[in-house]
């Protein structure tokens, strides 16, 4: 794993999607992007955020599997559920994940965006944003 990208801000992301995508695509892409994003969404940078997991996506490889969910905790983070919701649909059928793949990747959102606002919270004091 890239060293930029501290496991615990990935970890789950990385289990449910990336593992077995890596072994297919062979490329790592912008992981810096990746840090950015969450870097930016623990101090309430929502839309700098998302501009940053664009990015990612954009890289290709690891990153862009990364960011696909990514995208899905920063908007839940955000309260924007109806965007979350259709985002993870476009990427479920884009990656044709099967329903088993599909409620491990719901669970790994649901574990980061518990991680995302742990963070948040020991280094603002707050889990959320005003």
């Amino acid at each position: 794993m890239n060293k930029n990208i501290p496991a615990s801000r990935t970890g789950s992301l990385l289990s449910a999607i990336v593992l077995p995508a890596l072994a297919a695509c062979g490329m790592v892409g912008d992981t810096r992007a990746v840090k950015d994003a969450n870097d930016l969404a623990i101090e309430c940078r929502t839309d700098e955020a998302l501009a940053a997991v664009q990015r990612a996506e954009q890289g290709g490889g690891l990153s862009s599997y990364i960011a696909d969910l990514q995208k899905v905790v920063l908007l839940r983070d955000a309260g924007r559920m109806a965007e979350a919701d259709l985002a993870m649909a476009a990427r479920n059928e884009r990656a044709e994940v099967s329903a088993e793949n599909a409620a491990e990747a719901e669970e790994a959102v649901q574990e980061s965006l518990a991680e995302l606002r742990a963070e948040r919270e020991k280094k603002t004091g707050s889990a959320t944003c005003p």
